[in-house]
């Protein structure tokens, strides 16, 4: 087994980043419900109707894990509510991306749809560099969490780690 050094912060608990006291499978275990990200994305390309078996993953390991391990049920109620907003936040940003496509495809017969299409584009560009950002960020968690490193994701780790009790 690894040997990890506990540092402990100012309010007894392991910061963001900091190595942490917990067994080799436990940071597998978390690191897998960082990683079922590529499953989330994987399902939801088929035409979205995979995505709640995607967002199972991570859901189903805290249900399994809540009572064994709180280090592990922390990470996986972590990686899936950053899955069902990154989901959520890319459902709505497509949807604006075809919205935009559809009026400035509907206008380009007129020619006031052709001066729209650089902003549809740019709505395009902005959607696949989110979608790119957000499997990088989950794969880094799962990465860093397989380290035995801490980590909270911005603006929800805290939130949840004052839910699960960690």
């Amino acid at each position: 087994m690894k040997e990890a050094s506990k540092e402990m912060s100012a309010n007894g608990k392991a910061a963001n980043g900091e190595m942490v006291e917990v067994p080799t499978a436990e940071w597998t275990t978390a690191s897998l419900a960082h990683a079922s990200i590529l499953l989330t994305v994987l399902f939801g390309l088929a035409g979205g109707i995979g995505l709640p078996f995607g967002l199972a993953v991570p859901l189903v390991m805290y249900l399994g894990y809540r009572k064994q391990s709180r280090y592990v049920a922390f990470h996986a109620m972590q990686a899936f509510v950053y899955q069902l907003a990154g989901a959520l936040t890319l459902a709505l940003l497509g949807a604006l991306v075809t919205m935009a496509w559809s009026v400035s495809g509907s206008l380009a017969a007129v020619l006031v749809g052709l001066a729209l299409m650089p902003f549809a584009l740019s709505l395009t560009l902005l959607l696949a560099s989110a979608a790119i950002a957000w499997v990088v960020y989950g794969l880094y968690a799962a990465y860093h969490v397989y380290q035995g490193r801490n980590l909270r994701y911005w603006l929800i780790g805290e939130r949840l780690e004052r839910e699960v009790k960690l």
